[in-house]
């Protein structure tokens, strides 16, 4: 029976930013209508009221995963705190389980939706692979060799000597290497891809929102679709496994939840795992929409799509961030039928089995296969809560052990290194402004 909150009820007290000037504001999680929201407000811009989950009872569940967590080994000293300055820093929980590292900025696309706002500057030059080769070893000092590197950008794929970078990254020690693309050119060129995987790359993180043209036409600005899936068929050639990334935007694709999922599950030889991701408002965000869905969101809709394979408690958050900043099932074979391997285990179970050291769509599988050695390799399920400006919350982004790899040094959570204000302005930005109306004062 579902416990009846009062309107109202505040749940927690913790730290935001204001959604235009950034400024670090007092922030109440609250109740409203069994939902919930933050409250917050600046003295400058004033009163903001940001959804965050749609049942309360279920908000609750999630945060009563108790998971361990291992902190940064070499973390730097704080000056200005969150979000301004990281390192990782000293108030940091949880060391890095995957480092991203920019290896351009430039892309082929340019999509209405980007956190990266790719093609709206005039892009640095690329990075050189003997400053790659330096990114590679300041996070090995700070982390270790079982760390996953995922090369991003911009667009990985418009690098010429993107194998490469992958071969350095492997020779100084990582063994995980995935490469985080919008498939244009592993789905145009397979010669590119077949360089990739003699290289030695991991898996192809491969961009994908859906299973119409008119979802790529609306988020990406073209059909993409045809695209898509010939990336996914050279993959499939080249024996290097794929993770799904699907955006989900309401009223565009969040009703085709369930059927990336059973396209994940007849594609199983080369799919290894789905990655839903709400759509979060760093960056640019040129899509119209009446309402930002959160992870909450999606596991209900998920379940409810997924024809009986789902329950929303299926889900469990994964112990590499906050419990409400990411969650995972992994699908496995179970009596013949396709079911959650979070059915087997009681969440005392659960913790004792998981390894920290796991990154985030990775914790179920490896429970599975030091646990459960006889289970066939299943799909994992992983949804991801981002956090912009009006939803970020500093107690979560001390969490976050999925990072980035700064331009000019340091480790930094991604939420935090993608961060801008709601006009797509990052505080450096809105700093630089300031200063300029000053000055002309």
């Amino acid at each position: 029976m579902k416990l009846q909150w009062e309107e109202g009820t505040t749940l927690a007290q913790t730290q935001s930013v204001c959604p235009l000037c950034l400024k670090v504001v007092q922030a109440r999680i609250t109740v409203h209508d069994q939902a919930v929201y933050m409250e917050k407000e600046c003295s400058e811009h004033g009163y903001f009221t940001v959804y965050l989950w749609p049942d309360v009872n279920h908000y609750q569940w999630m945060q009563q995963f108790n998971l361990p967590a291992l902190p940064p080994h070499s973390p730097v000293a704080v000056r200005d705190g969150c979000p301004s300055d990281c390192g990782l820093c000293e108030a940091h929980l949880r060391q890095p389980t995957l480092v991203e590292i920019e290896v351009t900025e430039g892309c082929n696309l340019r999509c209405p939706v980007c956190f990266m706002a790719a093609n709206d500057f005039h892009p640095d030059p690329n990075p050189s692979l003997e400053a790659l080769g330096e990114k590679y070893r300041y996070i090995l000092r700070h982390t270790n060799s079982d760390t996953s590197i995922q090369l991003t950008g911009g667009e990985p794929t418009t690098r010429e000597d993107l194998a490469d970078i992958i071969r350095l990254g492997r020779e100084i020690g990582f063994q995980a290497i995935e490469v985080n693309t919008n498939g244009v050119v592993i789905g145009r060129n397979p010669d590119y891809l077949q360089k990739l995987a003699e290289a030695g790359v991991s898996g192809i993180y491969l961009q994908f929102d859906g299973l119409t043209g008119e979802v790529y036409e609306q988020i990406r600005g073209e059909n993409l679709l045809p695209a898509k899936l010939k990336a996914i068929a050279n993959c499939r050639e080249a024996g290097v496994q794929v993770v799904l990334a699907m955006t989900v935007i309401e009223g565009i694709n969040e009703k085709q939840l369930g059927e990336v999922l059973k396209f994940a599950l007849a594609n199983k030889d080369v799919i290894v795992g789905i990655a839903y991701q709400p759509a979060f408002g760093s960056g640019r965000f040129d899509v119209p929409l009446s309402k930002r869905l959160t992870m909450g969101d999606v596991i209900f809709m998920l379940a409810e799509q997924s024809e009986g394979i789902l329950e929303p408690y299926d889900f469990w958050p994964l112990g590499c961030s906050n419990p409400l900043c990411s969650s995972s099932a992994y699908l496995v074979e179970d009596q013949g039928k396709i079911a959650s391997l979070s059915r087997r285990l009681t969440p005392q179970e659960y913790r004792e089995a998981i390894n920290p050291q796991s990154p985030q769509g990775s914790v179920f599988a490896d429970i599975a296969l030091t646990n459960y050695p006889d289970l066939k390799p299943g799909l994992t399920i992983l949804i991801e809560n981002y956090i912009d400006a009006r939803t970020m919350d500093l107690k979560k982004l001390r969490e976050c052990s999925m990072i980035v790899a700064g331009k000019s040094g340091g480790l930094t959570p991604f939420c935090g290194y993608q961060l801008t204000n709601i006009h797509g302005e990052k505080l450096s930005e809105i700093r630089k402004h300031q200063d300029n109306q000053k000055a002309s004062r």
